[in-house]
């Protein structure tokens, strides 16, 4: 960590999307009085409060998943010692090297803070004289239930969101953005290894044409049916995406050239045989397989090139980036 980050007059904490403790500088870890390596790789509900724990869950990991900021969020830490500590909170995901962070700036707020104890203090002896204690903890435990069950109702709407935000809407396929993820994922997993990777790019052939002569509506049908056949095809480790328009890609993982056109031959078969109604359709393929030193770009860029390759030899083929001529 850089020397001035690690001394600013600020807290700076770094968390994965699993929680996780990535970096911790030295002025929150003097403020919380624990030691380096005691934090470090823990998951964050190490230094939250128990009611902090819960607001972390339903308000700023969703909210940075998706807004990817969060702003003056207060919230509540825990030191060593148990003792709470309030904090004004600043965030953003940020990306690096392909991977995601959510990086954090932490403000002490200690007037904030000693104000609200001498409340809590007034609270207890309140309570302690207060005949009705006991319903209150039964109003409590029912309040605490209803708490569970938004969280629970909040989390499936995240998921949903989540599932909204990595799908393409007309044909139900990944979209784009998650088949750049998922393609550098897959990159970064079998790159060191001894397993192939192999990436498909499919394009309609005259698909302007379909859409001139019967419509978009035909289109968009002729769309969906294309990534239904393309879900039927897929193996339960592939991912299969709409790339844009009338463009779809294939990641196949674990999957060598031999292999990779054999599936690409299968789909493009399927296609050509398969019923459109009125109008017979047909696809041109170009298939590229991981070779070192590639990137996810690279990869992309071959399976491109070979996709040109099969729609100016005439369409409706299948050709793999290694058969080209430099």
């Amino acid at each position: 960590m850089d020397e001035r980050l690690d001394y600013a007059p600020c807290g700076y904490i770094s968390l994965n999307d699993d929680s996780t403790i990535l970096e911790i500088n030295k002025t929150l870890i003097s403020l919380l009085d624990y030691e380096l390596q005691e934090v470090q790789g823990q998951h964050i509900n190490l230094i939250l409060t128990r009611a902090s724990k819960t607001f972390y869950q339903l308000y700023f990991f969703p909210m940075i998943r998706l807004q990817e900021k969060v702003e003056a969020m207060y919230i509540a830490l825990k030191a060593k010692s148990g003792q709470e500590i309030p904090i004004l909170l600043n965030a953003s995901r940020n990306e690096r090297e392909g991977k995601f962070f959510n990086d954090c700036v932490c403000f002490p707020m200690k007037e904030r803070y000693e104000y609200e104890q001498a409340l809590l203090t007034a609270k207890r002896e309140t309570d302690q004289r207060n005949r009705m204690k006991k319903k209150q903890i039964e109003e409590l435990d029912l309040l605490r239930n209803e708490l569970e069950c938004k969280q629970n109702e909040l989390l499936e709407l995240n998921e949903k969101l989540r599932k909204l935000a990595e799908t393409d809407g007309l044909t139900g396929l990944k979209n784009r953005r998650c088949l750049q993820e998922s393609l550098t994922s897959t990159i970064n997993l079998h790159a060191g290894g001894s397993q192939p990777v192999s990436l498909l790019l499919m394009d309609i052939d005259y698909f302007k044409d379909i859409n001139d002569t019967f419509g978009h509506m035909t289109g968009d049908r002729v769309l969906q049916e294309m990534g239904r056949l393309l879900e039927e095809e897929s193996r339960k480790e592939d991912v299969a995406a709409r790339y844009g328009g009338e463009e779809f890609a294939l990641i196949l993982p674990n999957t060598d050239k031999f292999e990779a056109l054999k599936i690409a031959e299968r789909i493009r078969w399927h296609v050509e045989q398969a019923d459109w109604g009125k109008s017979a359709i047909t696809i041109s393929v170009g298939a590229a397989t991981f070779v070192p030193g590639d990137t996810e770009s690279s990869l992309q860029s071959k399976a491109d090139n070979a996709l040109y390759a099969s729609k100016n030899g005439g369409r409706n083929q299948v050709t793999h980036a290694s058969d080209l001529k430099l």
